[in-house]
């Protein structure tokens, strides 16, 4: 939660309007996004062995996705939030790689937005 709370203290929240329809969008958006990098791109890169060969532990399959998947978030977000979801990628990225299961990817993803959104709502309230 500390991570959550410090995006959205500087200013990276999400918009709070009602709970219930923001907690849908959070939830279709997560499982969307997991569906078309981790389980479309990534899988994909992964089946190139160059793209598979890890180095710092992270594979060219991870890294390229994850600079993709930060990338599509400039077109709603500042740069620095784009740049702020690469750790978190890189992380989802590993998860599907060490598990070679797209669904702990995808529970972490939500489990992100939703801590990013409760930060959100808890910063609006005070």
């Amino acid at each position: 939660m500390p991570v959550a709370w410090g995006l959205a203290h500087l200013g990276h929240g999400l918009p709070v309007r009602q709970m219930l329809p923001d907690l849908a969008w959070l939830l279709m958006l997560s499982v969307s996004e997991e569906l078309v990098f981790r389980g479309g791109l990534q899988t994909a890169l992964l089946r190139r062995p160059p793209l598979a060969a890890r180095r710092c532990g992270i594979s060219g399959a991870n890294l390229v996705t994850s600079l993709v998947f930060s990338a599509a978030h400039l077109w709603a977000h500042a740069p620095l939030h784009a740049l702020g979801v690469l750790p978190v990628s890189l992380l989802l990225g590993a998860a599907l790689e060490q598990t070679g299961r797209l669904w702990l990817p995808t529970a972490l993803h939500v489990w992100f937005n939703l801590a990013l959104y409760a930060a959100s709502a808890w910063m609006w309230v005070r």
